[in-house]
């Protein structure tokens, strides 16, 4: 199979829908493939608190594509732009782009970093707002992707016990008044 990393810069939303009348929006957005068999690829940006209705985020995200089923237009990028909220997001609209469309005119060693803007739509289907990013799609390579593997720090060793000069263990098991505190021996 052929495949190809998808780059994507998202850079920015303008003008969403207020999803509150009172303060400001702390808003976030998720980049997923959809149409893909297997792992879904999914990626979230940082939360921008400043921003309110036009925020900002620069935020690099990287997705590898298969490429001839993204060629038959099987593959699409989907962004939804959340509203961040105690228990889940508030959905403030979507951004749907076929992949296809991303890889158009790409040669066999890729395409150099493009910016575009593509409508941001409303659970409502009313347009509200612009997504803006930039992508940059890799060399084509060949075989199976390496999926992501999460990986886990080493456990902690056990704790030293602590001795005084003159062979003595001090108490740390933090339970019970020990000898050492109350200066028995």
């Amino acid at each position: 199979m052929d495949y190809r990393i998808l780059d994507l810069i998202l850079v920015c939303a303008k003008g969403l829908k207020k999803s509150s009348f009172i303060g400001r929006m702390d808003v976030y957005a998720v980049a997923s493939i959809s149409g893909t068999t297997g792992k879904i690829q999914k990626l979230r940006t940082t939360v921008d608190k400043n921003g309110d209705t036009d925020p900002t985020w620069n935020f690099p995200m990287k997705f590898i594509i298969d490429e001839p089923a993204a060629l038959q237009n099987n593959h699409i990028l989907v962004v939804k732009i959340k509203a961040a909220r105690i228990f889940r997001g508030k959905n403030l609209g979507e951004v749907h782009v076929p992949i296809k469309d991303l890889l158009d005119g790409v040669k066999v060693e890729g395409k150099s970093l493009e910016s575009v803007s593509y409508q941001v739509i409303r659970r409502s289907g009313e347009p509200k707002g612009i997504l803006s990013f930039w992508y940059e799609v890799g060399e084509k390579f060949t075989g199976k992707p390496v999926e992501s593997v999460t990986v886990y720090p080493p456990p902690a060793p056990p704790p030293m016990p602590d001795i005084r000069p003159g062979g003595r263990r001090i108490n740390n098991s933090g339970v019970g008044l020990g000898t050492s505190l109350i200066g028995g021996f």
